[in-house]
């Protein structure tokens, strides 16, 4: 199956990012997707390969600089085209527990080390705690850096959409982090 995901690519760069994903991320979207679908064997292939196909279309976005961020997007991806195929298959969802690693330079002062720890994970426990469409698009934009057109694209819907979730979102952000005794303009 690699073979066919690396015949889609147009460089040996992205050919790299290909070949790293399949062999480190392919199981844990599988998992991800199992999650959604109820670990269906051939329905989590279906929703893999599909995810695998989007990941491609837009490889130019990820970038290898946080492993962290990587996997969590292409975990991302995985869960959301198991959803799309739940509606179409007009199946229930389930609920998805997605668990986040910080990455933190290792040339930070420890005490920042701290302090940067510890906001990020204030940061995805309020995220986390977002209904479903609020939280998919606020971890694309503020855990993975993407631009609205850039989550548009990754999850078919359009752009004033997205920039409607991010601006309700980042409300629904700014109350969780209030009542978590943190401060937020």
């Amino acid at each position: 199956m690699l073979t066919f995901y690396l015949a889609m690519v147009e460089n040996e760069e992205d050919a790299d990012k290909v070949t790293y994903i399949y062999e480190n991320f392919y199981s844990l979207m599988a998992y991800s997707a199992g999650e959604v679908l109820g670990h269906n064997k051939h329905d989590v292939e279906d929703v893999v390969h599909s995810s695998m196909i989007k990941i491609i279309e837009n490889i130019r976005f990820i970038s290898f600089s946080d492993m962290n961020r990587a996997k969590n997007f292409c975990m991302t991806v995985a869960r959301n085209k198991a959803k799309d195929f739940c509606k179409r298959k007009d199946n229930r969802l389930l609920p998805l527990d997605e668990a986040f690693s910080e990455n933190i330079e290792e040339e930070c002062d420890p005490v920042e080390m701290i302090i940067t720890c510890e906001s990020y994970n204030i940061i995805v426990r309020a995220i986390e705690s977002l209904d479903e469409k609020y939280r998919d698009v606020c971890m694309l934009k503020y855990l993975h850096g993407l631009k609205e057109r850039e989550i548009a694209e990754l999850l078919d819907i359009s752009p004033k959409t997205v920039g409607t979730r991010i601006f309700r979102g980042k409300q629904l952000l700014r109350e969780a982090l209030r009542k978590e005794n943190t401060y937020v303009q």
